[in-house]
């Protein structure tokens, strides 16, 4: 948990002067309000021993994943951030036919998307005239 603490701290600290020059605070309030429902949901399954969420954490995490994508490309007014949310609805659906191999699907459905948003501009149109 203290390597979730200081992973959200940083991305709040690294995002939060360009969200609020770009007027975009609630996309950081949502994507850590997301993430800590998710982590939340994911510890109590496998501490209280719940099967059934357990057995659905990949479609939970792609599903997580693809409502904050959804957010961002809504708050950027971004396609490429909209269409990483469909990717990642995609990979639900598609996870039934991975079988055994549902946790590697989804991770790598998650790092190409990460290493794809890293690499491409986006088509983000920016709402500021800040300097």
């Amino acid at each position: 948990m203290t390597f979730f603490n200081s992973g959200a701290v940083g991305m709040v600290s690294l995002t939060w002067f360009w969200a609020t020059v770009e007027q975009l605070c609630w996309v950081v309030y949502s994507w850590a309000i997301l993430i800590i429902m998710g982590l939340i949901l994911t510890d109590l399954s496998i501490f209280l021993g719940w099967g059934e969420v357990l057995m659905r954490l990949c479609p939970l995490w792609l599903g997580l994943s693809a409502i904050s994508y959804f957010c961002t490309g809504v708050g950027m007014r971004s396609r490429t951030f909209i269409l990483m949310g469909f990717i990642h609805l995609l990979g639900i659906l598609v996870l039934p036919y991975c079988g055994v191999m549902q946790f590697l699907s989804t991770g790598l459905i998650m790092t190409v998307s990460l290493l794809l948003l890293a690499e491409l501009q986006w088509d983000m149109q920016s709402s500021s005239d800040y300097n």
